[in-house]
This record gives C-alpha cells, sequence and structure tokens, in this order.
C-alpha cells in the first residue's frame, strides 16, 4: 500500500525553522528540478504558474522529478476558482502559494476549496468542499484509502496567501487570522510597483510593510516569508522573522554563473 510523507516545510515551519526557497519559472525543466533538488542547497522548490505558462501536466512532471528528492514543492498561482486549485494540488505539490490575496473572504474560498469535507474531522483539521479526485497523483492514483488521504490533504497542504497591495497590507491580520490559511508570502516586487518605486524593494516603505506582515502572523500564531534577493537583503527579513525566504531563482543563478564563467576570460 502506498503511504504519504509528512510536509517538511510544515514541519519546520511549525518548528520554528528557516526554509529557502528556490523559484523556478523561465527554465522550470526536469533537468533543472532534478539539479537543484540534488544539491542539497534548497528546501522547498516554488513553481511559478502566475507569470509563466506552466501546464498541469507539466507541473506533475516537474513535482514527480522533485519527490526522488527531500524538499517540498509548492506552485505559485492565482487561485481564482475551485477548478484552478484543485486541479493544481492533484499534481502533487505541497501546497499553494496563492497571487494577489486582498481580503480574508478570498482566503477563505481558497481554503474551502483546498480542503475536503472530511466527515470525522480530527481536532483542528480544517474542512472545505474540495471537489473529489482521490485518482491523482497526490491520492497515489487511487492507493491511498479514502479517509486517510482525506485528512492528510487537510493537514499537511499548505495555504500561502500572498499580500502584494496595499489593500492586502491593511487586512493582513484578517487574512492571516482565516483557518486553514498557513501563512503569509510578502511580494516586495508588487508592491513597490503598486507604490510607484519598481525594482526598488530595498526602500524603508517596503520594510515597513514587511513589519506590518511579521506582526499580523504573530497576531494570529501564522508564519510568513518573503524575497531575499542578495545578503544584506537576506539578513535584514531574517531579522524581522521571515520563516520562508527565496533569495532568487532560475533567472538570478543564469545570470550570476554567466557573469562568474566570463571572469575566465575579461580583463
Amino acid at each position: 500500500m502506498a503511504t504519504l510523507k509528512p510536509n517538511s516545510l510544515l514541519a519546520n515551519m511549525r518548528a520554528g525553522a528557516v526554509e529557502h526557497l528556490y523559484p523556478l519559472g523561465n527554465h522550470a525543466t526536469p533537468r533543472l528540478v532534478d539539479f537543484v533538488a540534488g544539491s542539497g542547497l534548497f528546501d522547498s522548490l516554488w513553481f511559478d504558474l502566475e507569470h509563466f505558462d506552466i501546464s498541469t501536466d507539466r507541473l506533475a512532471t516537474l513535482n514527480l522529478v522533485a519527490r526522488a528528492h527531500p524538499v517540498t514543492t509548492l506552485a505559485r498561482l492565482y487561485c481564482g476558482d475551485y477548478q484552478t486549485v484543485q486541479r493544481t494540488l492533484e499534481t502533487g505539490v505541497g501546497g499553494l502559494m496563492c497571487a494577489m490575496v486582498d481580503t480574508p473572504a478570498q482566503a477563505a474560498d481558497i481554503v474551502r476549496w483546498a480542503k475536503f469535507n472530511n466527515p470525522t474531522p480530527a481536532p483542528g483539521e480544517v474542512i472545505g468542499q474540495r471537489g473529489w479526485n482521490g485518482g491523482g497523483i497526490d491520492g497515489r492514483y487511487g492507493n491511498i484509502p479514502v479517509a486517510d488521504y482525506m485528512a492528510y490533504q487537510n493537514r499537511e497542504t499548505f495555504i500561502l496567501c500572498q499580500i502584494e497591495t496595499e489593500e492586502g497590507l491593511a487586512r493582513a491580520a484578517e487574512i492571516a487570522a482565516v483557518s486553514g490559511v498557513d501563512g503569509i508570502f510578502f511580494g516586495p516586487g508588487d508592491y513597490a510597483h503598486r507604490l510607484g518605486i519598481a525594482g526598488q524593494i530595498g526602500r524603508p516603505e517596503i520594510f515597513a510593510a514587511m513589519e506590518l506582515v511579521a506582526r499580523a502572523c504573530k497576531s494570529q500564531g501564522k508564519f510568513w516569508g518573503t524575497l531575499g534577493i542578495g545578503r544584506e537583503n537576506y539578513l535584514k527579513v531574517r531579522a524581522l522573522g521571515a520563516q520562508i525566504i527565496a533569495p532568487g531563482g532560475d533567472v538570478r543563478m543564469m545570470n550570476l554563473g554567466l557573469k562568474e564563467l566570463a571572469k575566465v576570460f575579461q580583463d
């Protein structure tokens, strides 16, 4: 009988640890997933469906490659309807990073679409009205007992709501308070863009917003994360209490690697 492994990202968050997250979008290929996951340098992989055309079938393949390594996977996308949410979860990702969440009502809808209506929920288990299909990758193709599968998905699949607007920031504590929301991911790029300072994610206004997110999550007993581009920025967000930190992903790696390689022949 197939078995389901505990979600290591959730376990680490509950233990107060810090996870380092590697985003893949432009170069989200099975070989790069195997390369990064096999390096042992990153705890989790972020597949970016919001900005890149990664189909459900391709996502499933990327996730299957990642399963050969001790990493957790998450998909970043706009979770605007139940079919998108459930199809993404059926690829076997460990959780969702839900882009552009501005209200607690949006967050509650996502939870409802992501959680099953378990008739016998365990204490603290959040339930919803997710569409039923136990035959996906996440259910090991129908080889997990129904009750175990539902309980596992409700308990071990995490939901991160991404706050990236002034509207979302103003309601950060309300969004974090929604039952079933595990944490908040602050998007400094889009938030800076909304303020008219696109690309300037090191500005004081951005860190002030992060402090608000940190306080909101602490008040609700939830974790939070963000980008940590460059050593100085990384140390700042870590000092603010971010537990999930992305120092950059495939495009940044390509740019840095290309420049490092060129040092061989540059004066």
